[in-house]
């Protein structure tokens, strides 16, 4: 039996955390961008060995114009864009730090570039954060305990590139896609590649505080 399974999105993310846990006994891996992530070869071999727990890791996107780029949320759900609501561990996630917010989440097939459409989110559902793996995930993982915890890289208060075509079917980066979006919106780029490293440092930061907190 796997003791603690942890999932992080492939490519950055998934080498900060790489950085942050070793050596760590955790046994991690990159999974594939969205809903393509349960389709992660690693991942299906993995849960044949009935993990005793499973914790996501990544970034995630604010949908307030307040969020602090860089602050640490802890989900207590995550639901779709059609509001079927998927609940996280409760018994795990009483272990894990308590000044870090607890949020609702929401996943959503493509990236959020506009500010507008991120704060229509927030207002109809009440949710907090986007991301676009964790309900896939928390599908597949039914029936195992399950904690996720995500550093916002992206405020709700300006637009970013559109990042809608800059990954394929399997959840992986199209680097010409990335390029042109990002010199399409030059301002929002910047912003977008500020928030991502600053979201990132705190990632491999917390990582293995994270991993100790559930395990011991």
């Amino acid at each position: 039996m796997i003791p603690c399974l942890v999932l992080v999105p492939q490519g950055a993310e998934y080498q900060a955390v790489q950085q942050g846990l070793q050596p760590s006994r955790a046994m991690m891996i990159p999974i594939q961008a969205g809903a393509a992530a349960v389709t992660t070869p690693a991942l299906i071999h993995a849960l044949r060995e009935s993990p005793a727990m499973v914790l996501i890791l990544g970034v995630c996107g604010g949908l307030r114009p307040d969020d602090r780029v860089g602050e640490v949320v802890v989900y207590t759900s995550c639901q779709d864009e059609a509001g079927h609501t998927y609940s996280l561990d409760q018994r795990l996630l009483g272990k894990l730090e308590p000044s870090w917010r607890r949020v609702k989440g929401i996943t959503t097939a493509k990236p959020l570039s506009k500010a507008q459409k991120k704060q229509a989110l927030a207002a109809r559902w009440g949710v907090e954060v986007v991301d676009m793996e964790g309900v896939p995930l928390l599908r597949a993982l039914a029936g195992i305990p399950v904690v996720m915890v995500r550093v916002i890289s992206d405020g709700g208060d300006r637009d970013l590139p559109d990042l809608s075509q800059a990954y394929d079917s399997q959840g992986n980066l199209r680097p010409g896609s990335l390029a042109t979006a990002m010199l399409r919106n030059p301002l929002g780029a910047a912003h977008l590649i500020q928030g991502s490293l600053k979201a990132l440092t705190v990632l491999a930061r917390i990582a293995p505080e994270i991993v100790q907190q559930l395990t011991h």
